[in-house]
């Protein structure tokens, strides 16, 4: 059986905007899981045990079940509940935001506490808020520590988008099945699709390089 491009050309634009819903959803999914992770981070930090202690159930809950569940639960289950009906895109968006956001809590708290405690007393001496602490002290150092951790979370993320297909999102891999069963061209379907997102995904990692490489230099 031989590759025949040419079969995809009328369906290009079709995977091409799947690829820009798989974008929209990682994105809209990061901002989510970037602000609650944060919140988690915190929390877990604060030594509070009636903020500490949710903040660890949620880590666990989301870290210990599996996306797929999250997604399916949120788009048939979470409608019922607050009377509110939601499409395949947001109910996606929503789930693997707060999933990515267990996993993002954990590698900020582990950031933040793996700045040297010096640094705390130093802020202290000078007389900074906590929140002044951590805004101006605490947190820039940690960007370094988490970005490599972070960068392959936010790989995984768009690559998990693909799980949305189960609800019928159209996103790339849904828009891949639908062409693939229209054109019987399964080979250069999914081909492409592994280029597109090969595509998508190595620029993060290229960026994430390029930040580490910025932020070594300042920091020597």
């Amino acid at each position: 059986m031989k590759f025949d491009w040419k079969a995809l050309t009328d369906y290009l634009p079709d995977l091409l905007a799947g690829a820009q819903v798989t974008l929209a959803m990682t994105g809209l999914s990061l901002v989510i899981g970037s602000v609650i992770g944060l919140g988690l981070a915190l929390a877990r930090i604060s030594g509070f045990r009636i903020l500490s202690w949710p903040a660890y159930g949620y880590i666990e809950f989301f870290r210990t079940t599996p996306p797929l569940v999250q997604i399916i639960w949120f788009y048939f289950m979470l409608p019922v509940l607050i009377g509110i009906e939601l499409d395949s895109f947001t109910a996606a968006s929503a789930a693997l935001g707060l999933n990515i956001a267990a996993f993002l809590g954990e590698i900020f708290r582990s950031g933040i506490q793996g700045i040297d405690v010096t640094q705390r007393d130093a802020a202290n001496v000078l007389g900074l808020s906590r929140v002044d602490m951590y805004r101006y002290v605490v947190l820039p150092q940690a960007v370094r520590i988490v970005l490599p951790p972070t960068t392959t979370t936010v790989m995984l993320l768009l690559k998990s988008t693909t799980l949305a297909s189960a609800i019928g999102a159209l996103e790339l891999t849904r828009v891949g099945q639908l062409v693939s069963l229209e054109t019987f061209r399964p080979m250069e379907v999914w081909t492409s699709i592994a280029i597109i997102y090969f595509v998508m995904t190595y620029p993060i990692a290229l960026t994430a390089r390029y930040l580490e490489r910025r932020m070594r230099i300042g920091q020597d």
